[in-house]
């Protein structure tokens, strides 16, 4: 599956949580309501080198709580077609270098741009579901 499929078929009503202990480095960890082929599933999102955050919390979060996500979209592009603002955060980066935008919606409204990025797809078993969910 590849992250497209992922993020339309898996990540449209998932859970998320943030890590942001080694910023720049940005870590999701998104794990899946429920089964899909019955086997339960986490995606990892590592954004390496986080160069724009923008986060809006629903009133009624916390920055412990996992948080819904209900939709997530990752999109591959360029330097030099992020806004200029954002640009000069990466002056060591071509025009034509890649760089992601990762957009995250639901009890977190999330935007990162991002210059390195990486994720995979987790198989877990039933117990560390569960203790995911606690």
């Amino acid at each position: 599956m590849n992250l497209k499929q992922v993020c339309e078929t898996l990540l449209d009503n998932a859970d998320m949580r943030i890590d942001l202990s080694a910023f720049p480095k940005v870590t999701l960890d998104i794990l899946v309501y429920g089964t899909m082929d019955d086997k339960y599933w986490k995606a990892v999102f590592e954004c390496g080198q986080v160069v724009y955050m923008e986060a809006e919390l629903d009133d009624d979060s916390s920055s412990n709580d996992l948080f819904v996500v209900l939709e997530t979209r990752v999109k591959e592009t360029t330097k030099s077609k992020v806004t200029p603002s954002v640009q000069h955060r990466m002056n060591d980066l071509q025009d034509e270098d890649p760089v992601w935008e990762v957009h995250l919606y639901g009890g977190m409204s999330l935007t990162l741009i991002t210059t390195k990025f990486d994720w995979k797809l987790v198989e877990l078993a039933e117990s560390e579901y569960e203790m995911a969910c606690a």
